[in-house]
């Protein structure tokens, strides 16, 4: 019997000498890094003016109002264009506005943040483009002493991984994810904001917060309570009926302003694989794109997921899609497009009966970030121009215009 015991301590030393000099598997992979761009919090703050329309170089979000479109120029200003033709849009004004990046339209009246604040600019004479409120530290999540983060400078840096003993990698937390109406005058922006408009109650988003705000009375619009989000890593908002659709890196958000505008209530997750998320909603189905190797803090993994939202509460998974880059997407009918970067803009065919999707088309000479849907026209912008298709055949799509060439 000694001798049994002393041959299983053998072995069990054994075990544990070999395993303590087993050497750990490693794996390395290219991340990238975010370094923030700061700028003084009072010269942000001064930046307004308006000059006569310059060249768009560097297009953000989009909104279209009336016969204006207007086209965020990234963290400096909004270019207003006249739209009345979409074969031959014209410049008209450029707001200078240091660090914006979303804006919208209500009542003739462009609500856009200024760094941490909420401008109300007037634009109803076009000769006389002036602030006529500014709403201080809504939105103070980039501000850093006296000092505002205007964007981020990046680079490659090459990481050591811990591999996994089941798959041969580290695992990580992303690796275990699993158009508003309103009665008043308002527009239609992008599928890449962060601000919506339901009836006369502006939301705003930041990566953890939502920030509902009055504006009956846009030129003094009054804050609500801040509330806090059921997730984080918000990138977008998107208002369909009374509800609110939030993108974040790893599902949709869905709250509902029925009962309360100034209190939206918690309805759901539509949880996704983790990456950069927005999302639209038409006739009940929410449309979701998934970009991965990103500063989402992701996998590589690039998807289009389809999601039955008729029951919000109860909404389910229906199609999912592998993408390449996917950014803003639009649809019009049984049409979606897809916004892919430098891979171009795609078009699919939305069988709705048999929740399945054909591709249709694609454009691999657009580098396509954002689309808006408006009416029979399709605005694009994308790093090399920003152009405009007539839609209103879906067998038949027609190029219109292109504004800037770069």
């Amino acid at each position: 019997m000694k001798l049994k015991i002393y041959q299983v301590a053998i072995v069990f030393l054994s075990v544990l000498f070999f395993t303590a000099c087993e050497d750990k598997c490693y794996y390395y992979e290219d991340q990238t890094v975010f370094e923030p761009v700061y700028e003084k919090l009072s010269d942000v703050k001064a930046s307004f003016s308006v000059v006569d329309d310059y060249t768009i170089t560097k297009p953000g979000n989009i909104y279209s109002y009336g016969k204006y479109l207007l086209v965020g120029e990234k963290l400096k200003g909004i270019h207003i264009l006249d739209n009345t033709n979409p074969a031959s849009p014209t410049p008209l004004k450029f707001i200078n506005l240091k660090g914006n990046e979303n804006f919208t339209v209500y009542n003739d009246v462009i609500l856009a943040d200024n760094g941490p604040d909420l401008l109300s600019i007037s634009f109803s004479d076009l000769s006389d483009i002036k602030v006529i409120n500014r709403e201080e530290n809504v939105n103070t999540e980039r501000v850093s002493g006296d000092k505002f983060i205007v964007g981020y400078n990046t680079s490659i840096q090459r990481v050591k991984r811990e591999c996994n003993s089941s798959n041969g990698r580290f695992m990580t937390t992303s690796d275990m994810a699993s158009s508003g109406a309103g009665a008043s005058s308002t527009g239609k922006g992008g599928s890449m904001a962060k601000f919506a408009i339901i009836s006369d109650y502006l939301y705003i988003t930041n990566s953890s917060q939502l920030f509902p705000i009055n504006i009956a009375n846009p030129t003094k619009p009054v804050k609500q309570l801040t509330m806090g989000l059921n997730g984080s890593n918000v990138e977008t908002i998107f208002p369909y009926k009374t509800y609110l659709y939030l993108g974040t890196s790893s599902g949709v958000l869905i709250y509902n302003t029925a009962s309360s505008k100034a209190t939206p209530a918690y309805i759901n997750t539509l949880w996704h694989i983790t990456g950069c998320d927005p999302v639209v909603v038409s006739d009940n189905y929410a449309f979701s794109t998934v970009r991965g190797g990103t500063a989402c803090r992701t996998t590589n993994m690039s998807q289009l997921s389809v999601y039955n939202v008729n029951n919000p509460a109860l909404a389910n998974l229906v199609r999912n899609m592998n993408m390449v880059e996917p950014y803003g997407l639009g649809v019009k009918e049984d049409l979606l497009f897809v916004c892919q970067g430098k891979n171009g803009l795609f078009v699919y065919d939305w069988d709705k009966t048999n929740e399945n999707l054909t591709l249709r088309h694609s454009y691999p000479d657009i580098h396509a970030f954002d689309v808006i849907v408006n009416g029979d026209v399709l605005i694009v912008t994308a790093d090399n121009g920003l152009f405009q298709f007539d839609i209103s055949s879906k067998d038949n799509i027609t190029y219109l215009s292109k504004l800037a060439d770069f």
